[in-house]
């Protein structure tokens, strides 16, 4: 599963990248995750299954739904404050379905 996170300046959800390795690889699953800043979303078309966008950029889902044509979902904040690879990982994979 390839994974986009996508947030103001790509910096906050750098840490949630890493849990999210860790949560698939204590798995034994195979996940590509990557933070952008929302501003770069147009130059990763075509290279990701779904997109996580951090809560405080909600109001930007649809636009970044529209311009990747894949599934894009806000998380929920809880799991983007305490950084919860596996809760994370477990909604990419229910928004893919």
């Amino acid at each position: 599963m390839r994974i986009l996170l996508c947030c103001n300046a790509g910096m906050s959800s750098s840490i949630l990248v890493s849990k999210i390795k860790a949560a698939a690889e204590k798995r034994g699953e195979e996940v590509t995750v990557q933070a952008v800043a929302s501003s770069a979303v147009k130059e990763e078309v075509g290279k990701w299954d779904c997109c996580l966008v951090g809560p405080q950029l909600i109001f930007a889902v649809d636009t970044v739904k529209a311009q990747l044509n894949i599934p894009v979902a806000s998380i929920e904040p809880r799991v983007y404050a305490m950084a919860d690879g596996d809760a994370a990982l477990d909604f990419a994979k229910k928004i893919v379905g």
